[in-house]
């Protein structure tokens, strides 16, 4: 005979859950509590939430390096939203110093999961010209990529790019992407 009655996971409480129901009721106190004894034992979804709480001053003290070392680990665990997010604070200059070349990296990790967020945010790093050369080809075929993701805009600032672009820059931009 087995001892006591068992209890379904199903039916324990879940932290990161529990979380989520905080954070939405607007308690982000409770819910970076709930998330930080996820994060230590290498949670990536709670990683990521502490950083975008850490960065958004949200239950904790505004902190862009704790929200950059936050959105690392969950990144490094392949968390496209982290990557993405990290690539956003290493791209601008509020609150840590910018790092374009690493913000270009975890673009391109998230970019590869499909984040058409991230592909765009690569196409703007080609157009301005934001820590690589400037290339209009290359901004064009990342505006076409998240285009293809479901990206809002991205389609509107493509064929904008496209008017500023040689003839001969179109030819090979028109090489790199589908239309289909």
């Amino acid at each position: 005979m087995k001892p006591g009655p068992v209890t379904p996971d199903r039916f324990k409480p879940d932290p990161f859950k529990e979380g989520l129901a905080a954070a939405r009721r607007g308690d982000y106190a409770t819910a970076a509590q709930l998330w930080g004894a996820l994060a230590a034992q290498g949670d990536a979804r709670a990683q990521y939430n502490l950083g975008f709480l850490c960065a958004n001053g949200q239950g904790v003290p505004q902190d862009y390096a704790k929200a950059v070392e936050w959105y690392t680990k969950a990144a490094d665990q392949g968390f496209a939203p982290a990557q993405f997010n990290l690539g956003v604070l290493l791209s601008r200059d509020d609150g840590v110093p910018p790092d374009y070349g690493a913000a270009l990296k975890w673009y391109r990790k998230a970019a590869a999961q499909g984040d058409g967020d991230a592909q765009f945010n690569i196409g703007v790093t080609y157009a301005v010209g934001q820590g690589v050369r400037q290339d209009y080809v290359q901004a064009f075929a990342w505006y076409h990529r998240a285009h293809k993701a479901g990206h809002e805009t991205a389609a509107k600032t493509r064929d904008s790019i496209a008017a500023e672009m040689t003839p001969e820059q179109l030819a090979e931009a028109g090489q790199r992407v589908d239309f289909s």
